[in-house]
């Protein structure tokens, strides 16, 4: 009768790992785009502390899954056609990293890499650059997450006022 919480477990845990690859940047857009387009409306609507009308609240609450979707959609879209011309440009030999070249000339590989290949060199300097691209890509993708906000502040603000008239003459 154990077997299925079992498999269950065995299960989430497989999918945390699958959606712990997607690299940094790719889960805080996710974390964020859930909180905003779950938690924020709450948060808003029931806040206990503020005396703005019902009316407003509505509306700001009805703001933050609209910007959550347009942000989540840029974002990922930008981020997904940088990370493939990040890994042609690897391919090509265009983006190369010091650790591995360091590596590829004195044969010091760090030790827990090696380990994690088995102490097969070509394998563990697979590894390596494979590494040291992901940090790459990470950090880069940081970069034009913040480059987009103000872009898709301005689109979100375009789109917001047209879905939330939508939205609130439909509730009427």
């Amino acid at each position: 009768m154990k077997i299925a919480p079992i498999r269950t477990n065995q299960r989430l845990a497989n999918s945390l790992e699958k959606f712990s690859e997607q690299g940094g940047e790719k889960i805080a857009n996710y974390i964020n785009a859930a909180g905003k387009f779950a938690i924020a409306p709450l948060v808003i609507m029931y806040n206990p502390f503020t005396k703005e009308s019902k009316e407003n609240k509505e509306w700001a609450a009805i703001k933050q899954p609209v910007e959550a979707v347009i942000t989540l959609g840029a974002q990922l879209l930008s981020l997904n056609a940088l990370y493939k011309g990040i890994d042609k440009l690897a391919e090509k030999g265009k983006i190369k990293f010091k650790l591995v070249e360091d590596a590829i000339k004195t044969g010091e590989i760090p030790k827990p890499i090696l380990e994690t290949a088995r102490h097969n060199k070509e394998e563990a300097l697979n590894l390596l650059r494979k590494n040291c691209l992901d940090i790459f890509k990470d950090r880069i993708g940081t970069i034009l997450t913040i480059a987009l906000y103000v872009p898709v502040l301005a689109i979100s603000n375009r789109i917001f006022p047209k879905i939330a008239d939508w939205m609130v003459k439909d509730n009427d």
